[in-house]
């Protein structure tokens, strides 16, 4: 972990057993619309979410086979088996190549680069609450549905990853505890460090790679023009490579701050939702994911 993270206390850990609890989010779904505080929608996008898509490890379902091109394990004993039958006179003799690759396909999943602002531009102690609530929540939700997950935290002068790429999230919930709040909001660096981390997954092209920016929209360092206007930047290349993109504002903003999270919707074509009314967050942030699954 980086210096930009304190340790951990007691208070905090005593407050982690009890977030994201399904009373909670049962109370949360009962009295919430989440689409009703989706604010900017978007462009419609093709429906991704759920697609077959060829497998890059040995689960997923064995569909076809295909010549192999190295000494992986995953065998297609099957197709292995005809394609010597076919070169051998009596006896079947299996040769180099002869060997037949499993191909496999699985159900597309989401890839979620999860940019939260812990920068000091709210109230520490509250902030801290309401940013673990929401990690704790996101963590256990991507795990359920097997989608991978990375967290990246900015602060003072720049952004840290608090939980790497990783479909085991929940092993890293320690890290979220770990968490402290302060300092100035380089949001560009945080979206530019998210960016890097998706551009690596949409390479792989195996899951859907999405954005969820947490903040209150009030950026105050630069990393090449300006705070407002590097945000922007980085939003455009977002746009610029397909990467769907949500800004929540979750915390109760100046008319600014709510200008820019829109703005940031608007140029990365992606959506905004307004949480800044909700006292429990993390639940709601949940329900967004779960909408957004149904658009991408």
């Amino acid at each position: 972990m980086s210096d930009n993270n304190y340790p951990n206390t007691e208070e905090h850990g005593k407050k982690l057993k009890n977030l994201g609890n399904e009373e909670d989010v049962d109370f949360c779904e009962e009295r919430l619309d989440i689409k009703k505080l989706l604010k900017i929608r978007g462009k419609k996008k093709k429906k991704l979410y759920g697609k077959r898509v060829d497998s890059t490890t040995q689960k997923g379902k064995y569909v076809k086979s295909r010549v192999a091109n190295d000494m992986k394990n995953d065998i297609a004993i099957d197709a292995t088996l005809r394609a010597a039958a076919m070169s051998s006179e009596g006896t079947i003799n299996v040769k180099s190549e002869d060997l037949r690759h499993k191909v496999r396909k699985h159900g597309a999943k989401a890839s979620i680069a999860l940019v939260v602002d812990i920068s000091g531009s709210m109230f520490s102690e509250r902030k801290a609450e309401r940013v673990k609530d929401i990690l704790i929540n996101v963590i256990d939700d991507a795990g359920h549905k097997g989608d991978k997950i990375s967290v990246v935290g900015f602060k003072g002068k720049e952004a840290a990853v608090i939980i790497p790429t990783t479909k085991r999230a929940t092993s890293f919930k320690d890290h979220v505890d770990n968490i402290s709040i302060g300092g100035t909001t380089p949001l560009a660096s945080g979206m530019k460090k998210g960016f890097e981390i998706l551009k690596k997954e949409k390479f792989r092209d195996e899951y859907i790679p999405m954005m969820l920016i947490l903040t209150d929209g009030m950026p105050n360092v630069a990393v090449e023009e300006s705070p407002a206007k590097d945000a922007l930047n980085i939003a455009g290349e977002l746009k610029d490579n397909e990467i769907h993109t949500i800004v929540v504002n979750f915390e109760r903003a100046v008319k600014y701050g709510r200008d820019i999270n829109m703005e940031l919707a608007v140029a990365s074509g992606g959506r905004y939702y307004d949480l800044e009314d909700l006292k429990n967050p993390g639940c709601a942030v949940s329900m967004i994911l779960e909408n957004e699954r149904k658009v991408i």
